[in-house]
């Protein structure tokens, strides 16, 4: 009789820790389908910690809410398969690249080394307040505009 009340108290612990891991599981599914729900990209990094540090209601609207805020949210995805977001983005990057050649000068009037213009026009847009990358890009395309065309400048031309 000892071995059976033995027997059962093990069943009945065993029991409890599946029950306690159910529900663990079932808090888990739970919170990521308020976040589905919610719009935001769980698949995502910047979703991912959301989903992580959030610690507020599971209500949709308050983590849409947070979401929104942290710019994180799912776009409306287009039948191509990239979002709004993705595609404004791509728009405003065309344009800040053509504001960048616009400005350029032409490498066969420029008596200047391409280098010495890139670092100039580099360091004028630091001075200007423009981000780092895009000062970056202005040097390089300073010197591949040197390089190329019908008059390739050859102090930006190597032999090798």
């Amino acid at each position: 009789m000892v071995e059976n009340q033995e027997s059962s108290i093990k069943d009945l612990r065993e029991a409890a820790t599946r029950g306690r891991q159910a529900s663990q599981e079932l808090e888990s599914v739970k919170r990521e389908m308020a976040f589905l729900k919610a719009g935001v990209d769980t698949e995502s990094k910047a979703g991912q910690l959301l989903f992580k540090a959030y610690d507020g209601d599971l209500e949709t609207d308050l983590i849409r809410t947070e979401a929104e805020e942290l710019g994180i949210l799912k776009g409306a995805v287009a039948s191509t398969g990239v979002s709004e977001a993705d595609e404004a983005a791509d728009r405003q990057v065309g344009r800040q690249r053509q504001d960048l050649v616009s400005d350029s000068v032409p490498p066969d009037e420029q008596t200047e080394s391409p280098y010495d213009a890139g670092h100039r026009e580099f360091q004028e847009m630091i001075n200007a307040g423009r981000p780092k990358e895009d000062s970056a890009a202005r040097f390089i395309n300073t010197v591949l505009e040197a390089a190329g065309g019908a008059n390739p400048d050859r102090r930006v031309i190597s032999e090798r």
